[in-house]
């Protein structure tokens, strides 16, 4: 396997129940750890809206700290967003991001009231929740998010919010938790953003799975296995 072949859709059945709506019925709801991905209607630039990004992070932090659920990574991109977090239930997660999205859905309206009028939804209706299941996962996932933000600053193109410049300066607002990356990764935020900005994914990869070799099958299913 290599990194390419880990953030590849899963094709076996039973892996498929991972992934889903939060409308549907396949969706796992028995992780720890979640990746969940917030897309626009018809592929619109929603988030492009002025202070649309900074509005988001702001209200999910709050959100998120009320519940006791802990952010790791938050990229908006200009069509969809990228967020992963510890959550106490998928309960708790789903609250969050119907709060948010009501509120930031309104927020995106009232910037843009001829094209969002009432009826014309500017999100998706429903997240997509993806349980995570193991370190080696989660810490290529950060990779491929980061990169998601970076490919984008390196053509000057606009980010509307990431939140790997706090990693970076070692500034995290409530919702995040700095002793949660030397728990998970063994190195603190500063240093894996340092990672994340100097390696390719090859070398992300080949790092990270010498960090999930200490990880035995016991650690693994208390971690990310809810009981």
């Amino acid at each position: 396997m290599t990194y390419k072949d880990l953030l590849l859709p899963p094709k076996h059945d039973m892996l498929m129940q991972k992934i889903g709506r939060a409308s549907s019925r396949n969706i796992d709801k028995t992780g720890v750890f979640y990746h969940v991905i917030t897309k626009s209607s018809n592929g619109d630039a929603v988030f492009l809206a002025k202070g649309a990004g900074e509005y988001r992070h702001s209200l999910l932090c709050r959100l998120c700290e009320e519940r006791g659920i802990t952010i790791l990574f938050s990229v908006t991109m200009p069509t969809h967003t990228h967020d992963v977090f510890l959550t106490p239930d998928w309960e708790s997660l789903r609250e969050v991001f119907m709060v948010l999205d009501t509120n930031l859905s309104k927020f995106i309206r009232k910037s843009n009231p001829q094209r969002y009028q009432k009826g014309t939804r500017p999100l998706r209706r429903h997240p997509v929740y993806i349980a995570i299941r193991d370190v080696l996962y989660l810490m290529v996932l950060g990779k491929y998010i980061f990169e998601n933000m970076a490919g984008m600053r390196r053509e000057n193109k606009f980010v509307p919010y990431e939140s790997f410049w706090m990693l970076k300066n070692g500034h995290l607002p409530d919702g995040y938790d700095e002793k949660i990356y030397p728990a998970l990764f063994g190195i603190d935020m500063q240093k894996l953003y340092e990672l994340y900005s100097t390696t390719d994914k090859q070398q992300l990869y080949d790092y990270a799975l010498e960090i999930a070799s200490g990880w035995t099958k016991e650690k693994t299913e208390a971690v990310f296995f809810r009981k």
